[in-house]
């Protein structure tokens, strides 16, 4: 678990660069730069989007997995 939130800090942390960066290029009109950010920025938020949803099942199947156990010792 802490290794998934450290990745998704290091996602965010890129895709805050990313978009700094972003900003940055396309006031310097340097545009095959503008078009690699976008591209990393949506790397990293695709990445981002994975982990959640990772995070969200793997709390869910805790949960049902305690759930039965409890149901399991009431029994």
């Amino acid at each position: 678990m802490k290794k998934k939130i450290a990745f998704n800090t290091f996602y965010t942390l890129g895709i805050v660069v990313s978009v700094v960066g972003l900003k940055w290029a396309f006031q310097a009109h340097n545009y095959p730069v503008v078009g690699l950010l976008v591209a990393t920025a949506l790397f990293f938020l695709y990445l981002k989007i994975n982990i959640v949803k990772e995070v969200r099942t793997g709390i869910k199947d805790k949960e049902k997995s305690i759930s039965s156990a409890v149901k399991d010792e009431t029994n």
